[in-house]
């Protein structure tokens, strides 16, 4: 349905001042990117969007708020990221080489890192698609978005 997408999607409880520059661009990338476009349906209740989402952490949980603009149905879920958290260590080590790496100007082993980069990416993004898999139907462009702010949070 053409009206399920998030519309507006909030980072609660995010230390702006205590992150990178690189990961507050990334963070700032992956919200536009998100609302420019996404696809996302809750699949219990018949929710109907667009929709606007929270994320935050609350002691290792990723904590989804959601609400539906028209209906103002809200939607709540806390999921483990447990499992996640290899892989955001290790998509953090590949992007700080590739940000180390566009810092010193060395182009070198740039491609090489950029595509161990988006693999890892993409594992996450998958990961966490099947972690919200039995509350979201989500294309793996919005989880790959999703992804990077749960990294972003995390970090």
């Amino acid at each position: 349905m053409k009206n399920n997408y998030i519309k507006e999607i909030n980072i609660i409880g995010a230390k702006v001042d205590q992150i990178t520059d690189f990961i507050k661009y990334e963070r700032e990338a992956a919200i536009h990117d998100l609302i420019a476009e996404n696809s996302f349906r809750i699949k219990k209740d018949n929710f109907v969007g667009p929709f606007t989402m929270n994320l935050s952490l609350n002691s290792g949980q990723l904590v989804i708020d959601i609400r539906e603009n028209k209906n103002k149905k809200e939607y709540n879920i806390t999921k483990s990221i447990s499992g996640l958290k290899k892989i955001i260590k290790s998509y953090h080590l590949a992007c700080s080489n590739y940000y180390e790496q566009i810092k010193s100007g060395s182009t070198d082993k740039l491609e090489e890192i950029e595509n161990n980069r988006r693999k890892i990416h993409n594992e996450g993004a998958k990961n966490l698609d099947f972690i919200l898999s039995n509350d979201f139907e989500i294309d793996l462009n919005t989880s790959r978005r999703l992804f990077t702010l749960l990294y972003s949070l995390f970090i």
